[in-house]
């Protein structure tokens, strides 16, 4: 087992097994299916939930620049940390998709939080919950996967947000 950065915080790598040791047919069906909403190629079934709600077109404005930050910042942090996933360092990991690229931080949970960060500017409960639960599903998912650590996801999250919060700024700002 090789020593990096992430193995070295014991909470990370014990979630890491909790989550990815628990294995269910039903799980294991769900996620190989899911998982996908949390790849760019989704965004017709994310804008098509914005439509049913009826959003003003400055939301997609919003949704662009932000998605566009993330995209930006993903890789962009990637390569800047170089972060093994755990496959490739930890023994007895269930890997449920092929992986490649660098696992810091998970792209797949910056995307959705991106998307749900950008709801929470506008007056629709009822669209944040459905969002949250998306991203949360999908956080887990990557880790029950095999694809990344629970700190992977968790700073996914962060910059997702931070997406969300800094599209909103130049939308305000800079756009409108």
């Amino acid at each position: 087992m090789s020593r990096d950065w992430e193995i070295r915080i014991k909470w990370n790598v014990k979630l890491f097994y909790l989550i990815n040791s628990k294995r269910s047919k039903l799980l294991d069906n769900f996620y190989r299916k899911f998982f996908y909403m949390g790849k760019t190629y989704s965004l017709p079934i994310y804008l098509i939930i914005f439509w049913v709600f009826s959003l003003p077109k400055q939301v997609y404005i919003h949704l662009i620049i932000s998605l566009l930050l993330t995209g930006i910042m993903m890789p962009t942090i990637k390569y800047i940390f170089r972060h093994k996933r755990p496959s490739s360092l930890l023994n007895n990991v269930n890997l449920l998709e092929p992986v490649s690229l660098k696992s810091f931080p998970s792209a797949d949970s910056a995307y959705v939080f991106t998307i749900f960060s950008v709801s929470i500017f506008y007056p629709y409960p009822l669209l944040w919950f459905i969002l949250l639960l998306i991203a949360i599903i999908i956080g887990y998912g990557r880790v029950y996967m095999g694809a990344h650590f629970p700190l992977d996801v968790i700073a996914g999250y962060i910059f997702g947000f931070i997406s969300g919060l800094s599209g909103f700024y130049i939308l305000k700002n800079l756009v409108l």
